[in-house]
């Protein structure tokens, strides 16, 4: 079987390096750059020929970081690798996944079209926001895996979760994620409970428009999503369960944004711990040091044994269980 190669854009170098690191490989060498424009330039990627290609990216802003994404794959196509599979942690330019109104972009439809056409064979994809997106790859042939944040979740949050606590969806289109969670952490569905909002803006929620169904009162409440931006919604649904007797507040996102004033809003809040996991880079300690409440899993153990399967042509199955 040919070896594996695993190579990263900038925004994965820590972690495509702990990757490695869990299957005693070295980082594959390739010099990933700017012009002095700003534009990216990628060079000196080392001999691929026959090799099964990983490359590790987060996609999320600048958009510089899809570029060394597309760039790479070019490169490993252009020198005859066997396979490549591209690792996305995170998948940017996802949210808009449909028109809303007219004049509205399918951003989601146009960049995931980009990326089936790079050249790549295979995508492992980590907790996208749009799951159904992810047709416009099999549509171009492009066979896609998805692994979730609950698999490394979980038993952290069982370790938080010792008093009699609910799972909440912080809206009405995270149920199906909120009642997955329930299941997973012991609790029936049927006591999900529902975050209903009323949105002034992108980002900015209307603090009386906050409706919880479901009792919260005397409970722990943990609020899970796929990402956490400027924690707008999550901090006025925590303030809402407060008020309604909830008792300790934990919440979940897989990826952590954490975009402007994020931070300072999470460190004001009745919220106890928000758990995210390094999908995104972040300088963990800085981020910790400016908010306490954060905790950050790592997902690179997690990503290891997942591409030695893919390498193997083993199910990812057991990765769930």
């Amino acid at each position: 079987m040919s070896e594996i190669k695993i190579f990263a854009g900038t925004s994965a170098k820590v972690l495509a390096a702990d990757v490695c690191r869990q299957l005693s490989i070295p980082l594959g060498a390739a010099d990933v750059g700017r012009f002095a424009d700003g534009e990216v330039r990628v060079k000196d990627v080392e001999d691929v020929r026959g090799r099964d290609i990983f490359i590790l990216n987060s996609l999320c802003p600048p958009a510089e970081n899809w570029m060394e994404m597309l760039l790479l794959v070019a490169a490993c196509r252009g020198s005859s690798a066997r396979r490549i599979t591209i690792v996305a942690t995170y998948l940017g330019y996802n949210r808009q996944d449909r028109k809303m109104k007219g004049r509205e972009p399918i951003s989601a439809q146009v960049m995931l079209g980009i990326l089936a056409r790079s050249g790549c064979h295979r995508a492992l994809m980590f907790d996208v926001h749009s799951e159904a997106t992810l047709g416009v790859l099999h549509d171009h042939g492009v066979i896609v895996d998805h692994l979730y944040g609950s698999i490394v979740s979980s038993e952290y949050l069982r370790s938080v979760l010792t008093e009699d606590f609910r799972v909440g969806s912080p809206d009405k289109g995270g149920v199906p994620r909120a009642e997955a969670y329930a299941k997973i952490l012991g609790l029936d569905i049927n006591d999900t409970i529902i975050c209903l909002k009323r949105r002034k803006s992108d980002g900015e929620i209307d603090s009386d428009g906050i409706h919880i169904i479901g009792d919260v009162k005397d409970k722990d409440l943990l609020m899970v999503d796929d990402m956490v931006d400027t924690a707008g919604t999550i901090v006025e649904n925590a303030k809402q369960a407060k008020a309604e007797g909830a008792k300790r507040i934990f919440v979940f996102a897989t990826h952590g944004l954490l975009s402007g004033p994020a931070i300072d809003r999470i460190n004001a809040s009745p919220i106890d711990e928000v758990v995210v996991t390094d999908s995104i880079p972040h300088d963990g300690v800085a981020l910790v040091a400016k908010c306490p409440k954060i905790r950050i899993l790592s997902i690179a153990e997690l990503l290891a044994k997942a591409i030695r399967r893919i390498h193997d042509e083993q199910s990812l199955g057991p990765l769930f269980q």
